[in-house]
């Protein structure tokens, strides 16, 4: 026999009703929660890695402002500092007092006129050329003149600095070509490092210079999304999120798309490499290139892509002085660290590293500087 109420009927109908109701608010106040949790945490999350620094970009952390790798300021074909001036560079680590020579090099007046048996060493290069992080005396350039002179009594050198902050292979190749060579120097340094290759990424290759004379970089469009490069810039968190797990660099783009934009940098930057050889080879004067590394390639004792370029132009019978065997030597042989070595901030050499990187390249052109002598003492006889 079955026994049923219509009151028990409407009851037991309503409770799945009531059960369903009070899941969906749970579902409610814990996405509310979530919600709440995320409203607080994400803001303190972005006050704690500001403070912290983890995240900030070079100019953040020196120089106390974010700048865009992609706001590029390339007026004209020749990329250097005001001519004729003093001004005051100071960051939190050092200080001194910039004074450029018409060119607008980080150097003194030379004369173009060039006197019997002088030798002329021209470095061409970026910041760590001009000596960023060190007084002008000590600069790498200066420290190896010195040293040249008391190796070769007797001998006259005339060290001649190319070296401009921010600077890269192809706008020091305008220089060289434009400006540089009435100097008539007798060995010509191109300075390479890590840098050069987003320098290359960002602006181009020859193609940059415009028939005009200005300079026409690479459109950051094709390179960055721009609501990734304003998220960014404004906060510190959304890089944690794009460098920690999705793998971006600084330059806000995957690591994938980075190395293969650097690849075809490097290719460009090997094609120039050739044309400097060329060039000076036509000249007869002597060329090689110098390549040294960051402070991160130092402490691991290997490049990023630079050994790419060294055996490119070892294949290609161009000299090339890798600074980085000498400087990681001194570090094991003089217990240094490399804070001793590079700026702990700004990532320069500091004056004892700019010794260090002039004693390697001293090495490095002792065949050079001794076919060279060996030839002046054949022309006096």
């Amino acid at each position: 026999m079955r026994f049923s109420s219509p009151h028990l009927e409407q009851a037991c109908t309503a409770m799945p009703f009531r059960q369903l109701s009070q899941s969906k608010r749970r579902a409610k106040n814990a996405l509310l929660i979530g919600l709440g949790s995320a409203f607080l945490f994400i803001p303190a999350a972005e006050v704690t890695l500001r403070l912290l620094c983890t995240y900030c970009t070079w100019t953040e952390e020196n120089q106390g402002h974010f700048a865009s790798p992609y706001d590029l300021r390339m007026g004209s074909w020749y990329y250097n500092r005001p001519p004729n001036t003093v001004t005051r560079y100071q960051q939190k680590e050092f200080a001194y007092d910039i004074k450029t020579n018409s060119l607008g090099f980080r150097d003194m007046e030379h004369p173009v006129s060039k006197p019997p048996g002088e030798i002329r060493i021209l470095a061409v290069g970026d910041s760590f050329t001009e000596g960023q992080g060190a007084r002008f005396e000590q600069t790498w350039l200066n420290q190896l003149g010195r040293a040249l002179g008391t190796e070769h009594a007797g001998s006259r050198f005339r060290m001649i600095n190319a070296g401009t902050v921010g600077s890269d292979p192809f706008f020091g190749y305008r220089n060289l070509v434009d400006r540089l060579l009435v100097f008539k120097p007798d060995i010509v340094l191109l300075v390479v490092n890590h840098s050069d290759v987003m320098e290359v990424v960002l602006r181009g290759g020859m193609e940059r210079f415009l028939p005009d004379g200005t300079v026409k970089s690479v459109d950051p469009a094709d390179i960055v999304s721009p609501t990734i490069a304003r998220l960014y810039e404004w906060s510190h968190f959304a890089r944690f999120i794009f460098l920690e797990l999705f793998d971006y660099t600084h330059h806000m783009i995957p690591r994938t798309k980075r190395d293969q934009l650097a690849q075809q940098a490097l290719e460009k930057i090997q094609d120039l490499v050739l044309d400097y050889g060329k060039l000076l080879q036509s000249k007869d004067i002597a060329f090689s290139i110098i390549i040294h590394p960051f402070r991160s390639e130092l402490r691991r004792n290997q490049y990023d892509e630079l050994d790419i370029l060294r055996e490119f132009a070892l294949h290609h019978r161009v000299n090339v002085i890798d600074a980085k065997p000498y400087l990681y030597q001194k570090l094991l042989d003089h217990g240094h660290r490399l804070e001793e070595i590079y700026w702990p901030s700004d990532n320069h050499f500091t004056e004892v590293g700019y010794r260090y990187f002039a004693e390697a390249i001293q090495l490095g052109l002792a065949p050079t500087i001794a076919a060279i002598k060996a030839e002046a003492s054949e022309g006096k006889k």
